[in-house]
């Protein structure tokens, strides 16, 4: 009798895992090509069929940041230390040229490693376009800009960012770019009349009106599905720990979005922003892995409703962390829902940093290295260095440091902030208590 309950246990506990876990990706289903007719990987895709979500479902569950009726919360107050997930960062504004050549055929006319990725994304007219970057830094009396809308446009197109805290705005032509331009700025304009890689440094004269410190809102939106439970209770520490290493230095307001699918217990759960760190620090732990099912998840809606409605405000220093493991799902509906979300945080100034955990593919990490670009933020991505999780792809880049995954963003938040850069300390030169 002993025995047989024994292995009773054993085949509940086998069960529930698998009934929470989400299914990921073999080699064999990575997509590269776009099939809008059986969702993101076809009728083949082992993880199940795949439904467009519904980008107006969700809002009015989610602005109460209450879960499901059945939804049980997990409080875990007693998680692992921080500081042994390690990562690295990943600027593709600083290294353009590289960037540039992921979509470029070699000698052999081999594709670039993105291209069919690119012609996917605009094969349902997102007009989004990383290939034409246009670099302007705008000064009054050598004193960065900061916050400062800037368009660049002609009769038939339009996009639009702010100033970050060093003055930058970076701004994207379409590939088909038809010249001129005018680049418009604090009522002044600039002719742009042939394309350039070189920064274009303008000068203005601003209004002292704004206020002094602009202060910061940080924002996480966290995938909560059940592919992350893997590294979630790490996550969750990692988190925790950014929060209280920024808190003592930098004036701010917190919000975090948890997200899943459609179907699950929640679509998105919102907590708006808050000087309470406290409160939002327990909202982090009340949070578990669950749900998912396919590979693909809520992302455009999350960003959605992220991005427009969450109260930013208007002079803060705007960070987004973005913790996914997965791409939205492939329609027409999600992936313009996606594209004009990462649109409005390059016009409203909410840099992305977006956070590849493990699972993703390539087409996942052109996405999220598309909404670090257009929005002025960085890439990065967890590694194996640590252990903790499934595997990490490695990402297409050159030479990196790796570092712990708490001080990399504790790093990049600062440095967003303050506008001073400072060198990643690589994990293994770190010495633990």
């Amino acid at each position: 009798m002993k025995k047989l309950r024994f292995l009773s246990i054993i085949a509940f506990i086998l069960m529930s895992f698998f009934l929470v876990s989400c299914s990921l990706p073999t080699n064999d289903d990575m997509y590269y090509a776009p099939d809008t007719s059986e969702g993101y990987f076809g009728s083949d895709y082992k993880g199940g069929s795949v439904s467009p979500s519904s980008p107006d479902s969700s809002f009015e569950d989610a602005m109460t940041g209450e879960p499901g009726a059945t939804d049980e919360i997990i409080s875990d107050n007693q998680g692992p230390l921080p500081g042994q997930i390690t990562a690295a960062a990943w600027s593709d504004h600083k290294n353009y040229d590289f960037w540039c050549s992921l979509f470029k055929s070699d000698q052999e006319n081999n594709k670039g490693l993105f291209s069919d990725f690119f012609t996917n994304l605009n094969a349902y007219n997102t007009t989004i376009n990383t290939q034409k970057m246009i670099t302007v830094k705008i000064t009054d009396n050598q004193i960065p800009a900061i916050n400062l809308p800037v368009t660049i446009k002609n009769d038939s197109y339009t996009f639009s960012a702010l100033t970050n805290v060093s003055g930058i705005a970076y701004l994207f032509l379409p590939i088909d770019a038809s010249f001129p331009y005018t680049i418009e700025y604090n009522n002044s304009s600039y002719e742009l009349s042939e394309y350039t890689n070189e920064t274009i440094e303008l000068s203005t004269s601003l209004p002292q009106t704004k206020p002094n410190d602009y202060g910061l809102d940080l924002m996480f939106v966290i995938d909560t599905t059940g592919s992350m439970g893997d590294e979630l209770s790490y996550l969750k520490s990692e988190v925790k720990d950014v929060i209280e290493s920024i808190d003592t230095k930098n004036d701010i307001r917190l919000s975090l979005l948890f997200y899943r699918d459609e179907g699950d217990q929640y679509v998105t759960r919102f907590f708006d922003f808050t000087t309470n760190i406290d409160e939002q620090i327990a909202n982090i732990n009340n949070q578990r892995s669950s749900g998912g099912g396919d590979f693909p998840e809520a992302v455009d809606v999350a960003l959605d409703l992220a991005i427009n409605q969450a109260t930013w405000n208007e002079y803060s220093n705007k960070i987004l962390i973005h913790v996914l493991d997965a791409p939205p799902h492939n329609s027409k509906q999600n992936i313009n829902l996606f594209a004009s979300s990462i649109l409005t945080a390059s016009k409203k100034g909410i840099r992305i940093i977006p956070v590849a955990s493990s699972g993703i593919d390539k087409w996942t990490e052109f996405l999220l290295r598309t909404e670090a670009l257009i929005t002025g933020g960085t890439y990065t991505y967890i590694t194996n260095h640590s252990g903790i999780g499934g595997n990490h792809i490695d990402a297409t880049v050159e030479s990196v440091t790796v570092e712990y995954l708490n001080d990399m963003l504790v790093r990049l938040i600062n440095q967003y902030y303050t506008g001073v850069e400072t060198e990643p300390i690589p994990f293994d030169q770190i010495q633990k208590q």
